[in-house]
């Protein structure tokens, strides 16, 4: 077993500490999208990039801003050869995924495979090592909970990462790595559809003052 990955890519990955078994359901360290500020874990280093840091906290010199949606409560913010690695591989782009103003995913973009060492540093479960090395062989992905944080890790372009759709990105890389908060994909449908309802409230109220009499 290799030991735990470097603490700065646990720091800027995961925001956690002490290793766990990856089918560890009981783990309660981590927040969902819709925690509050006050039930947030407090990173080592305040100004790191970790999921549930706060934006106007954390030092994004370098970053790109990718834009808003959603009445500005969806941010995005890259940042090109961020000068990290995970196991012998360099990150070749971060990309952080904002909701009012809190980090709820981070997206790694990498040249190299790192799937071995993933799951040899964050899986201690045999039978989970396993299952995950044959999802990779067959599905080139796999998927997992970590300190209740999702990670996912694909050898295909995403199909549904608004973030790379923004500068019309081609996706010339193999590798994609994304650790998110649970609840991070409801939470963008739910400020979809409230968005959705406010656009057609607003042009049933316009449709009523043109067609009312003057």
């Amino acid at each position: 077993m290799r030991p735990l990955l470097p603490f700065l890519i646990l720091t800027a990955m995961l925001g956690c500490g002490q290793k766990r078994s990856a089918t560890d359901p009981s783990d309660k360290t981590g927040s969902s999208v819709n925690g509050t500020a006050s039930s947030l874990p407090v990173a080592n280093r305040k100004t790191a990039l970790t999921l549930n840091a706060y934006r106007d906290v954390i030092d994004l010199s370098g970053y790109e801003d990718l834009g808003s949606f959603h009445f500005r409560r969806l941010h995005f913010y890259t940042k090109k050869n961020p000068g990290m690695m995970i196991g012998s591989a360099k990150v070749d782009e971060i990309t952080a995924y904002f909701i009012d103003r809190y980090a709820v995913k981070i997206r790694y973009k990498l040249s190299e495979d790192v799937a071995a060492y993933l799951v040899d540093s964050l899986t201690t479960d045999t039978k989970r090592v396993q299952d995950l090395n044959r999802d990779w062989s067959k599905q080139r992905q796999i998927k997992w909970n970590y300190f209740s944080k999702i990670i996912t890790y694909q050898n295909k372009c995403p199909d549904d990462d608004l973030a790379l759709t923004l500068t019309n990105e081609i996706c010339d890389s193999p590798y994609w790595l994304y650790v998110e908060l649970p609840g991070y994909k409801k939470k963008v449908a739910e400020l979809k559809t409230v968005e959705n309802a406010v656009h057609e409230y607003l042009i049933d109220a316009s449709s009523a003052l043109t067609s009312s009499p003057d």
